[in-house]
């Protein structure tokens, strides 16, 4: 459930319609634990490149109101992931354990940091006043929560993916409007060029040199294949060489100079136990970066052979990445003492140790794309649980609810879903949609799949068989 935020409305009617006017926004309330209040809607309706998609939740745990209805509690902004929602923060997220706010913003299409199909403008264009300006709608954000509301706590970014290039962004542009204290960044790193991108002025992408301090907690996967940890071009990028990433321990030493650390290398601890839910013998390398100034932390783990996703359950040395990591290194920033929290999980049937760890990845995409999340799969489970994204995770592992892959502790599952597929029912395969030969980008899947014998053969221009890429065209175990 979700409830809108204390506002006060002047009505007009006329003939013609209706409308009306936000007068003042004048106290903030708590709200019950996953039932988030929406923002004042106003933020969307006039925040530049919106759609009806926009909203923007609140989480505010009853430990973070003051007797005159304001709050010195962290507030930290989770953003989703290209494709993804704000749909699971509100069970996810933990704040209420945390005692710090949430703020649940839901981004068009992903978020601008990039090149994007949806776009009306070219990514240089400053000017453009079509498409979104995640600077200013951020910010717009920031002042309802300061100026309106007197959340007056600092203000931290947590986002993975997508919406970790978002934090590195606004990050990058921190100041006044952006009163930015910590990021906390998955799977992504700071771009190398260009400088800047997109509309408006909140939109560089790397830190100016003497602007305020950010801290930055950074993990990332060794073996992504979609943002490679050596850096360089991504497939993300709509293969415009314009963007070029950094390597992820180059975009670490920026922010450690930006930040005013010692210019000597960091300080590592090799053998980091990386595990989640498949593997408990992982590893994984800490950075952490000496001589910052006091309130200062610029830390990173490379998180050996994962891909774009760490698995569920993800955790180093034993603490949990999703979130109680993150609020480890915010408690830090704030001089706190506050042990960990462990991270909720939406269990379906509640009970004991095992049926806890039976949720399903709110991250995992299928590999073609984007909008495949395990909810679209738990609409045809028979078909789509043998699918898998780009680091080869099957949908069966990541969606153990939408698979009815949960432990139920020796009782009789409740089927809630169609029958386990069977063999035969397992070989539906799907088509990438963005694939083309290199010669022709009317060389798609569909035109591979009236001659496969010879276009099978056929590469993108990235290199990419169409035998890999248009499974269903070329698969010969597929149903069609």
């Amino acid at each position: 459930m979700k409830l809108q935020t204390p506002q006060l409305y002047l009505i007009f009617t006329t003939l013609a319609n209706p409308w009306y006017v936000n007068v003042s926004v004048q106290a903030l309330t708590s709200n019950a634990k996953e039932s988030p209040q929406i923002l004042n809607t106003n933020i969307c309706s006039t925040a530049q490149g919106r759609t009806s998609k926009c909203e923007v939740e609140l989480d505010v745990p009853a430990s973070c109101v003051k007797t005159d209805a304001t709050s010195d509690c962290p507030i930290v902004f989770f953003f989703h992931g290209a494709g993804g929602t704000n749909d699971w923060f509100a069970k996810t997220s933990g704040v209420h354990e945390a005692n710090m706010i949430g703020v649940y913003p839901q981004g068009e299409n992903g978020w601008n940091t990039g090149p994007k199909d949806s776009n009306v403008c070219q990514w240089d264009d400053f000017s453009c006043t079509e498409d979104p300006d995640e600077g200013a709608f951020i910010a717009a954000i920031i002042k309802e929560l300061r100026d309106e509301l007197g959340a007056n706590g600092n203000i931290y970014l947590n986002g993975n993916s997508n919406g970790a290039a978002l934090s590195m962004r606004i990050a990058s542009n921190a100041g006044a409007d952006l009163p930015i204290r910590g990021v906390i960044t998955k799977v992504t790193q700071l771009l190398a060029s260009p400088p800047r991108s997109g509309p408006g002025v909140l939109n560089y992408n790397q830190p100016e040199a003497g602007g305020p301090k950010v801290s930055v907690l950074n993990l990332m996967g060794t073996e992504d294949k979609v943002i490679p940890y050596e850096g360089g071009s991504s497939s993300v990028f709509g293969q415009d060489e314009n963007f070029q990433l950094m390597a992820a321990l180059e975009s670490m030493a920026m922010w450690a100079l930006h930040n005013d650390c010692s210019e000597d290398a960091p300080e590592i601890t090799a053998d980091v136990v990386y595990s989640n839910s498949e593997d408990a013998n992982g590893e994984a390398t800490f950075y952490s970066y000496q001589g910052c100034p006091e309130g200062v932390i610029v830390e990173h783990y490379a998180l050996h052979g994962a891909g774009h996703t760490f698995g569920q359950k993800a955790a180093l040395d034993g603490v949990e990445i999703d979130y109680a990591m993150a609020f480890e290194f915010i408690n830090r920033l704030e001089g706190t003492d506050l042990p960990v929290v462990p991270s909720p999980v939406a269990s379906p049937g509640g009970g004991g140790d095992d049926n806890s760890a039976c949720e399903d990845d709110p991250e995992w995409r299928g590999k073609f794309n984007a909008d495949h999340t395990c909810g679209y799969v738990a609409e045809s489970p028979s078909s789509r649980c043998n699918w898998e994204n780009t680091d080869g995770v099957k949908a069966s592992k990541a969606c153990k609810v939408a698979c009815d892959e949960c432990d139920t502790g020796g009782r009789d599952p409740v089927t809630t879903s169609s029958p386990t597929a069977s063999p035969i029912e397992n070989l539906y395969c799907e088509d990438d949609p963005l694939w083309h030969g290199k010669m022709n980008a009317e060389h798609d899947c569909d035109f591979v799949a009236l001659d496969p014998l010879v276009r099978c053969n056929w590469v993108s221009a990235d290199g990419l068989k169409a035998t890999d890429a248009c499974e269903k065209a070329c698969g010969e175990d597929c149903l069609l």
